[in-house]
């Protein structure tokens, strides 16, 4: 799979075929409904499938006021778009130049000048040129004139743990986090939510003081609601249980929020190490205890509960 940084740059054997275009924050499975068609209709005619997504996300450039962290990295998103099998990923940085694109410039220079679009793919809230004024029912009539045809998918749709049935977007997934809710993203996303970063240095306690010791992350993406986890670490290819801690330490007060964990059967020294961690389980709320030996005891049981939910027959599939 061939990556390109801009448009102009892409090449021409995965030009003239199939093509999605979006944010793909999280590649969650309304994201897998429409990369799946576009592999498939790439395959059924002969053509080669292109995929051109943005870094940072459009929002963050003409809102840059408001917050927004990303469900996935670049590279976690562009390893899962790989799985899909595109010819080529284009990763666009959405500058003002490229946003004040007017809607029949979008069509006539990016889709039919460079790209050769002979069948566009996207979901049915897609929008694209200046102020949005591009959807999937002029990019239809355009393509009358310029040669492509458009397949609309259908807006997923996922069933919650309190039974609501709600549509499937990066929002609700990215708010769905933000509460702790890790069974329901893991249902949006087809797979558990997962943290990628670096290891950091930290406060150094976790093993000195309590016979656990953690590794400290840092991090680009949404970050979990206050609490404790269950969930996987890998490093250098190598999956270790994990209790994962999300909060202030509030029976030390350090008073900022961290990210931690302990690595079950995990050894040796991880800083400056690349780890992905996923979480699996919300196990309960953060806590202050009265006393480090009350604490170490409820770590020994959320120890206990963790090793219990990953022997357990269907463990691959636990994300309550």
């Amino acid at each position: 799979m061939h990556i390109s940084r801009s448009i102009p740059d892409i090449p021409l054997e995965a030009r003239g075929g199939v093509v999605c275009i979006g944010n793909f924050d999280g590649v969650h499975i309304g994201h897998a409904a429409m990369l799946s068609k576009a592999r498939q209709t790439a395959q059924s005619r002969g053509l080669p499938m292109l995929v051109v997504t943005f870094d940072p996300h459009p929002m963050v450039v003409l809102r840059p006021d408001v917050p927004r962290p990303c469900i996935t990295t670049t590279e976690q998103r562009l390893k899962l778009i790989a799985r899909f099998g595109p010819q080529a990923v284009c990763v666009v940085t959405p500058d003002n130049e490229f946003l004040n694109t007017s809607r029949e410039a979008f069509e006539e220079d990016i889709l039919h000048r460079f790209l050769r679009a002979r069948c566009l793919v996207e979901g049915r809230s897609f929008t694209y040129g200046r102020g949005a004024a591009g959807n999937t029912q002029s990019l239809r009539e355009s393509g009358v004139r310029l040669g492509w045809d458009v397949i609309e998918i259908a807006t997923a749709e996922a069933v919650l743990s309190d039974q609501t049935l709600v549509d499937v977007s990066s929002s609700l997934v990215r708010w769905l986090i933000a509460q702790g809710r890790m069974r329901d993203v893991a249902v949006m996303l087809g797979r558990p939510y997962t943290l990628e970063g670096k290891v950091i240095r930290g406060h150094g306690r976790g093993g000195s003081q309590l016979g656990y010791p953690t590794i400290n992350l840092a991090l680009t993406q949404q970050i979990p609601a206050d609490g404790v986890y269950a969930g996987l670490a890998t490093i250098d290819n190598r999956v270790y249980p994990a209790a994962i801690s999300v909060g202030v330490n509030p029976t030390f007060g350090d008073g900022h929020r961290i990210v931690e964990a302990f690595l079950m059967d995990g050894s040796g020294e991880y800083y400056d190490q690349h780890v992905e961690l996923s979480i699996t389980h919300w196990l309960r709320d953060q806590e202050r205890f009265p006393s480090v030996d009350l604490l170490v005891r409820q770590i020994g049981r959320d120890v206990a509960r963790i090793r219990a939910l990953n022997a357990a027959p269907d463990r691959a599939l636990a994300t309550a």
